[in-house]
């Protein structure tokens, strides 16, 4: 009768381990992730170039590959594209990368609909002519503004397409590094405004910033905002601590965009976001 009962025990107890007990949870899904976005997140200059870019310039080291690395995922695609803006997601293919099966989107975009190229060109003109006074605020006034305004409404579009074609995924709006400092000084020659367009265009940096905040929030995504680390991290930094690179850049980037170490702080930035 005991080695009876100790058999019994032994059954019961194994009935028990392999039944799932009231409120487990159940494994997640596998991890399918696509990446979509512009030259930030291609990192167009950071060694090594994907083989297959093209004229997209995308890096192995950009942020969507170096989140993939550490998550593992099941499937992976990184679409980025330097030049890319809110229309051409759909030109060229980006919406593509999306399937119902995917889990997990990060996006960055937005910099080429305000005109980010020709901003930078013109305010370093600008202050190379002139290198006193605000000749950049003075020659765009409001009108930057204006551009923020005019590009919200096309990044709340492209997170409505993505959630429509991945409706179980987790949409992250990846933000811009802080590529101004805080307190308007100038580095010249690295960048070649003045003190006083420095001031200007860290505000309308911040307004950019703002708005991608407001626009996550309604179109249920999350952003990632990378202002906080990078805000000691900007062009005006030493070559070893900088995560953005100036007018002449010293670490392998293309002016005004993030360096390998500023694409590494975006990845685990996008990290966490995905992991919360």
């Amino acid at each position: 009768m005991p080695r009876i009962a100790t058999v019994l025990a032994a059954l019961v107890a194994a009935v028990l381990l392999s039944t799932p007990t009231a409120g487990a949870s159940a494994p997640p899904p596998p991890v399918r992730y696509a990446a979509l976005g512009d030259s930030a997140a291609a990192a167009p200059g950071v060694p090594e170039e994907e083989k297959a870019s093209g004229l997209c310039q995308r890096s192995t080291h950009n942020y969507p590959h170096l989140v993939a690395e550490r998550l593992a995922p099941a499937a992976f695609k990184d679409v980025t594209c330097t030049g890319a803006d809110t229309a051409t997601l759909a030109s060229d293919g980006q919406f593509d990368a999306l399937t119902k099966d995917t889990t997990l989107v990060t996006l960055t975009i937005g910099g080429n609909d305000i005109g980010f190229t020709e901003i930078i060109v013109k305010c370093s003109a600008l202050g190379l002519l002139n290198p006193l006074g605000r000749p950049c605020a003075d020659s765009y006034g409001s009108g930057l503004d204006d551009r923020v305004k005019a590009a919200e409404p096309k990044v709340a579009a492209a997170l409505r397409t993505i959630h429509q074609r991945s409706p179980g995924a987790r949409v992250l709006l990846v933000g811009y590094l802080n590529l101004i400092p805080d307190d308007g000084r100038t580095c010249r020659p690295r960048v070649m405004f003045t003190s006083g367009d420095m001031v200007f265009l860290n505000t309308f940096e911040n307004s950019l910033n703002v708005m991608f905040a407001r626009v996550a929030a309604a179109e249920g995504a999350v952003f990632v905002d990378n202002h906080p680390a990078s805000a000691d991290r900007d062009v005006c930094r030493a070559d070893d601590t900088r995560w953005s690179e100036g007018l002449i850049p010293t670490n392998p980037a293309i002016p005004f965009h993030p360096n390998a170490r500023g694409e590494r702080a975006m990845a685990d930035a996008v990290l966490a976001a995905a992991r919360a």
